[in-house]
C-alpha cells in the first residue's frame, strides 16, 4: 500500500513567514505611497516659489545649498555610527573618484531641471518627464544592444505622442506657460538621468557594502562644485548680486524640498523595484494635475497659486499618458536569443 506524502486538504502557511510578507507588503506600500508624495509635492513647491511665473532666484542656487547640506549630514552621519574611521571613509579617494565622475553627470541633470520648471508648470514637466522611457530603451540598446519588442517599441511611441497631445491641448494661460526651449531642456535633463541611472548599475555594485549616507557623501561633495560652477556660469543675477539673491521663505522650501527628494530617493527606492518607481512617476502626474485643478484655487489665498481649470480633454491625455507608462511598465522584456523552450 502506497503512503501518501502530500496531505490531501491545503496547510496553513507558518505564522512567521505569512507576518513576514505581510511586514514587505506593507514597507513596500508605505515606500510607494512616500515616492508618490516625493515626486508630486517637488515640482508643486517649485510652481509655488514662482513670481508671476518666473523664478525670482537664482534658477539652481536651492541645489547648492542641498548639495552642501547633503555633504555635511553625510559626513555627520558617518562620524555618528562609524566614528574617525567612518568620517576618513567619506573621503576615500578610490570610492570618491568614482562617485565624483557620476555625481558630474547628475549636478547637470539638476540644474537643467530647475532651467526646465523655470518655463513650465509641474504638470508639464512631469509629463514630459516620461520621455525617459524611450531614452532609456535607446541608451541600453546602444550600450548594452538590449532591444524592446515591437509591442514595447508601439507604447512608447503612444507615450511621446501623449505628451505632445497633452502640450497641444493644455493651452489655458498659467502662471509658468510652456515654450518649445523647455522641451529641449527636458529632453537634456532626461538624457544625463538615464545616463546616470546606467552608469551607476553598471559601476557601483562593487560598493554595495557602504552606507547610504557615505555614499550620499561622496556624490554630493562633486555634486555642490559642478553646481555651484554652473550656475556661476550661467546666472548673471548670482554673479552680480549673490548666492541668494531673490530667497525667500518659499526658495527655503525648495532647497528643503530637493533635500527630502534626494534622501527619499536613496532611501525609498531600495524597497521599490524598476516597476512600481516608473508606475510611482506616472501616478505623480494625476496628483499635480488634481491639485492645479481642484487644490490650488482653495490655497490661493494661503499661497502664491493658480489654479487651472478642468477640461475633460486635458484630464483624459493625462490619463492615457499614465495608463501609457503603466502599460509598457508591464509589458513583458525582450526575450534574449536562444532562450524560447525547447519541445
Amino acid at each position: 500500500m502506497s503512503s501518501l506524502r502530500e496531505p490531501l486538504l491545503p496547510t496553513r502557511q507558518p505564522k512567521v513567514l505569512s507576518a513576514a510578507k505581510e511586514t514587505r507588503l506593507v514597507v513596500t506600500a508605505g515606500a510607494f505611497l512616500c515616492f508618490v508624495a516625493v515626486r508630486s509635492f517637488h515640482p508643486i513647491v517649485i510652481d509655488i516659489s514662482k513670481t508671476d511665473g518666473k523664478l525670482p532666484y537664482g534658477k539652481a542656487t536651492p541645489c547648492v545649498v542641498n548639495s552642501a547640506v547633503d555633504v555635511v549630514l553625510g559626513n555627520l552621519l558617518a562620524l555618528l555610527f562609524g566614528g574617525t574611521a567612518g568620517l576618513k571613509r567619506c573621503w576615500d579617494p578610490a570610492t570618491l573618484k568614482t562617485f565624483s565622475a557620476i555625481a558630474v553627470l547628475y549636478a547637470f541633470g539638476d540644474f537643467l531641471e530647475m532651467v526646465s520648471m523655470s518655463v513650465m508648470g509641474g504638470a508639464v514637466y512631469q509629463i514630459l518627464l516620461q520621455s525617459k522611457l524611450l531614452i532609456t530603451a535607446l541608451i541600453v540598446w546602444a550600450l548594452r544592444g538590449q532591444r524592446q519588442t515591437p509591442l514595447q517599441w508601439n507604447v512608447l511611441v503612444t507615450i511621446v505622442m501623449g505628451m505632445s497631445a497633452f502640450v497641444l491641448v493644455d493651452e489655458n494661460p498659467s502662471q509658468a506657460p510652456f515654450r518649445p526651449i523647455g522641451l529641449l531642456f527636458v529632453v537634456a535633463k532626461v538624457f544625463f538621468s538615464c545616463l546616470c541611472a546606467v552608469l551607476t548599475e553598471k559601476y557601483l555594485k562593487a560598493y554595495k557594502d557602504m552606507p547610504i549616507y557615505m555614499q550620499v557623501a561622496q556624490l554630493k561633495f562633486a555634486w555642490l562644485w559642478v553646481t555651484l560652477a554652473l550656475t556661476w556660469a550661467f546666472d548673471g543675477n548670482v554673479r552680480a548680486n549673490g548666492l541668494f539673491d531673490g530667497w525667500d521663505g518659499r526658495t527655503m522650501v525648495v532647497a528643503t524640498s530637493w533635500v527630502c527628494k534626494g534622501w527619499t530617493t536613496f532611501l525609498v527606492l531600495k524597497n521599490l523595484d524598476s516597476v512600481l518607481k516608473n508606475i510611482g512617476e506616472a501616478v505623480a502626474i494625476l496628483v499635480i494635475y488634481l491639485f492645479d485643478v481642484v487644490v490650488a484655487d482653495k490655497v490661493a489665498d494661503l499661497l502664491p497659486v493658480q489654479g487651472k481649470e478642468f477640461r475633460l480633454s486635458v484630464f483624459l491625455m493625462v490619463l492615457v499618458v499614465v495608463l501609457t507608462v503603466v502599460t509598457y511598465t508591464m509589458a513583458a522584456p525582450q526575450k534574449p536569443p536562444g532562450t524560447a523552450k525547447s519541445a
